[in-house]
């Protein structure tokens, strides 16, 4: 029996209550797809997310084998019914560079080795993310374009800010210099995801004493936030208006101007990664385009089953479901399924 529809989100959806009709059974056997799943490389970097240090030691080493075991990614993918993961690879990996030679020898040896481990070996159950050296505007266009046309990537994955040789200043993508990865995201119709990191230490002398807070409960979310703003108020999206920004975490929250409201909805694909909290996405999908919301995990930090487990009980229509679940990613990322 449909529920009253004061009581469902389906005038958010546009869709009439004739359409409610949710069949748990039905969910679990559709296949789905996560886009904030991250990996590891055998190549170093300058620096590893120091939210490392405030896990516990059982979870850090379990977390460090599920970054870079396949074998049992695919196997944990099988169990719970995911049919594709776009991978990308743990922050703040080049964006962790001042140099930009060394930035891109990193960039070139990791997008290889996430392509012949992952894709080339599983062509319909991994995607990818590429890495850019974002030390220079044109080095991250020209690498975005290579791994798109070189290894069918779908899109990039830059995690904040890029350190500089000032500790206490991070070049931000709102720069003029990127507008060269602009024009190449926006032609070749390629999402750029700006993964949260923890925020400069010049940014956070309010809770420098709070460790904790820095990165996920606060300082991700915040450094995110900030860096979306920035795209917003110096024109980014005006010159580049085709440009699809994702953001993980259900990060975004809608801006109540007007002209933001336009970028939130045309410009910005957000999704569930780490957030399986059904109120968060009740706001988002009111906030948003349902169109551009997608599900996701955050593996191995969250759980894939636990993820999946909340969503199956998401009380939106199936259609709905659907669309977030499956429909959007392959869409937006063009990637080469049906599920349907």
């Amino acid at each position: 029996m449909t529920e009253p529809e004061d009581k469902t989100t389906l005038s958010i959806e546009g869709r009439p209550p004739s359409q409610f009709k949710p069949v748990l059974q039905g969910r679990k056997q559709r296949k789905l797809i996560t886009l904030e799943e991250h990996a590891v490389t055998p190549f170093k970097t300058p620096a590893t997310s120091v939210t490392f240090n405030t896990f516990g030691p059982e979870f850090v080493a379990g977390l460090k084998d599920r970054l870079g075991n396949i074998e049992l990614r695919v196997k944990v993918m099988d169990a719970n019914n995911i049919g594709a993961q776009i991978i990308s690879l743990n922050q703040p990996t080049a964006q962790a560079f001042t140099n930009l030679d060394e930035s891109l020898e990193f960039c070139r040896k990791a997008n290889e080795f996430v392509y012949q481990t992952y894709c080339l070996k599983h062509p319909q159950r991994f995607f990818a993310f590429a890495t850019l050296p974002t030390q220079n505007g044109q080095a991250a266009a020209t690498e975005l374009e290579r791994c798109i046309k070189e290894y069918g990537f779908v899109g990039a994955m830059i995690n904040g800010y890029t350190a500089t040789e000032d500790p206490t200043v991070g070049l931000y993508l709102d720069h003029p210099q990127f507008d060269a990865l602009w024009e190449v995201a926006q032609r070749l119709q390629k999402p750029i995801f700006i993964h949260p990191r923890v925020p400069l230490a010049s940014n956070l002398k309010v809770l420098e004493d709070i460790p904790v807070l820095h990165g996920a409960p606060y300082g991700f979310a915040r450094e995110t936030v900030e860096h979306v703003f920035r795209l917003m108020y110096t024109g980014v999206f005006d010159r580049f208006p085709q440009l699809k920004i994702c953001l993980g975490h259900m990060d975004a929250q809608g801006p109540k101007k007007k002209s933001f409201q336009s970028y939130f909805q045309e410009n910005i694909i957000p999704n569930t990664s780490g957030m399986p909290r059904t109120s968060a996405l009740i706001n988002l999908m009111s906030e948003a385009k349902i169109s551009n919301i997608m599900f996701s995990v955050d593996y191995p930090y969250e759980s894939i089953a636990e993820m999946r487990e909340w969503f199956e009980t998401v009380p939106i229509s199936d259609e709905t479901w659907n669309d977030i679940g499956y429909r959007n990613a392959i869409r937006l990322f063009q990637l080469p399924l049906n599920y349907d």
